[in-house]
């Protein structure tokens, strides 16, 4: 079996969606990525949908303007539903991308590029293609940056408790 049909163990998307949406927060969404891509910027947007488990089915979604800074996401963490779904977006240089990830296997659900300011057929679809490349190795960075932090010893000595501090915290202010 090849490693990109390899499925990703279920709780992983979900970690690694709490993990970027805390991370977005902690870092005030800067995010370095090493390498050619550097620093990125990154927040949740409009969507998180949660679910139970022990379920395959959402059952609960925050949407709007800011729904990572309600109190009814933050419950959801705190009574352990976990991430199914997450719309985040990302800028890098003067590009923005808006991106809604699935799990379990984390998904590309929706995507919205960047408009390309070439002219000609040709030079558009060069553009389009230049963006998912992009995205791609933007999306591969983040899942590298939270798989070295997730093999790391800091994960359960400072990462998990940082993490549950911030959703209680949250919780306790509002």
């Amino acid at each position: 079996m090849s490693t990109e049909t390899t499925p990703i163990v279920p709780h992983q998307a979900g970690e690694f969606f709490a993990w970027l949406w805390w991370t977005t927060e902690e870092r005030s969404g800067a995010i370095d990525l090493g390498g050619d891509l550097g620093s990125v910027d990154v927040w949740v947007d409009e969507r998180l949908a949660f679910r139970h488990p022990a379920d395959t089915k959402i059952s609960a979604v925050m949407t709007g303007d800011n729904p990572s800074a309600s109190l009814e996401s933050r419950a959801a963490m705190a009574g352990g539903k976990v991430l199914q779904e997450v719309r985040i977006g990302l800028r890098r240089e003067d590009r923005e991308y808006l991106v809604t990830l699935k799990a379990p296997a984390i998904d590309i659900k929706q995507a919205k590029m960047p408009s390309g300011t070439s002219d000609g057929e040709d030079a558009a679809i060069f553009d389009r293609m230049f963006f998912y490349e992009e995205l791609n190795s933007i999306l591969g960075g983040l899942v590298r940056r939270f798989s070295d932090e997730r093999i790391s010893d800091a994960w359960e000595l400072e990462v998990v408790p940082a993490v549950r501090a911030w959703i209680n915290a949250e919780r306790t202010e509002a």
